[in-house]
């Protein structure tokens, strides 16, 4: 394992998906995991193929990156802990992958971003959306064919940890959740530039140190003259299959591309009489790592779909669609 790459984790929202990546990687370790919760980062080493992943209490997260000589890290934490963890990263190590969002506000996203460029950092951000063979066809296809029409929603119930629920430590269900719908639009179509967003609360009212809106509908121009509407919400009771869901809905003058669910499974109607699905089968997960690790080995971040930068564009949206509830008013994003 000498010629390994040797990686560390901070954090244990989403690691266990990665640690399954890495195991199909060869030639790559998982060394460490750093989290608040001890029990919690033992099941995940449980799934590391190192026999040798050590643990470190979160507090000793600087110790970690001192004392392991890491290749690659990954950030797996609540949104409001990014910042000073991912600039002391820079300082350590070659290779950082941040969940989203990787923040919730633009001085600490900036913040970020100088570090990386100034450490010449190699870094991707979990938006594996980018990586499904349907979301780069969509692409393929809306870049010849203008869409004219977006409708999107994340609709379900409210996830379980305790910040979630906090608006200063998640940023709310735009932020946190409905961002991947954000960003495919984005990726498939160019920037958003001008919003308008409404909230409602007041609905849910039987769960304690709760401040985040009970849904949101947010309008939006992009630069090509397109428009959409996305709605998102966390109202649905707990075993409750009255979600509305996850979908996408883009539309121009000759297709309509539907996606449905997380897994992005795609139907195109060509007509109102031929239509075609298309099951989304391959594992985005997997392929956002291999390209992060690749990335790092070969010192070329070119093939990397979901860079540092472009997460900050999807974040700069949601922090708009607040802004525009908060102050009643449409926002353009170069306000920003």
């Amino acid at each position: 394992m000498n010629n390994s790459l040797k990686i560390g984790i901070i954090g244990s929202g989403f690691a266990s998906e990665h640690i399954k990546a890495i195991n199909q990687i060869p030639h790559t370790e998982l060394v460490a995991v750093c989290s608040r919760n001890q029990t919690t980062a033992n099941e995940i080493i449980k799934l590391s193929s190192s026999q040798n992943t050590r643990y470190y209490p979160f507090e000793k997260y600087l110790h970690m990156l001192r004392s392991e000589k890491l290749d690659a890290i990954y950030i797996s934490l609540p949104p409001f802990l990014h910042g000073q963890i991912e600039i002391a990263c820079a300082e350590h190590v070659k290779g950082i992958f941040i969940e989203k969002p990787v923040a919730l506000d633009l001085k600490t996203a900036t913040d970020m971003s100088n570090a990386f460029q100034q450490a010449e950092s190699i870094v991707s951000t979990g938006y594996m959306n980018r990586y499904r063979s349907n979301i780069l066809s969509a692409k393929s296809y809306f870049t010849n064919h203008p869409p004219i029409l977006f409708n999107g929603t994340f609709c379900g119930g409210m996830p379980t940890p305790y910040w979630w629920r906090q608006r200063k430590l998640s940023g709310g269900q735009l932020t946190e959740q409905c961002t991947h719908i954000i960003d495919t639009i984005r990726f498939i179509s160019g920037e958003i530039t001008e919003i308008q967003a409404l909230a409602t609360n007041g609905f849910i009212n039987n769960i304690n140190n709760y401040n985040v809106d009970d849904a949101i509908v947010m309008n939006f121009l992009t630069k090509n003259r397109a428009t959409g509407s996305i709605q998102t919400s966390c109202f649905t009771k707990p075993s409750d299959n009255a979600a509305i869901g996850i979908h996408l809905t883009i539309a121009n003058r000759e297709k309509v591309y539907r996606f449905n669910t997380h897994a992005c499974n795609l139907t195109i109607q060509h007509s109102s009489s031929s239509s075609e699905t298309i099951l989304s089968t391959e594992d985005p997960i997997l392929l956002e790592n291999q390209t992060f690790i690749n990335a790092l080995r070969t010192n070329d971040s070119s093939q990397i779909l979901s860079p540092f930068q472009d997460a900050v564009e999807t974040l700069k949206v949601s922090l708009a669609a607040n802004l525009s509830i908060k102050e009643k008013r449409n926002i353009y994003i170069s306000e920003l």
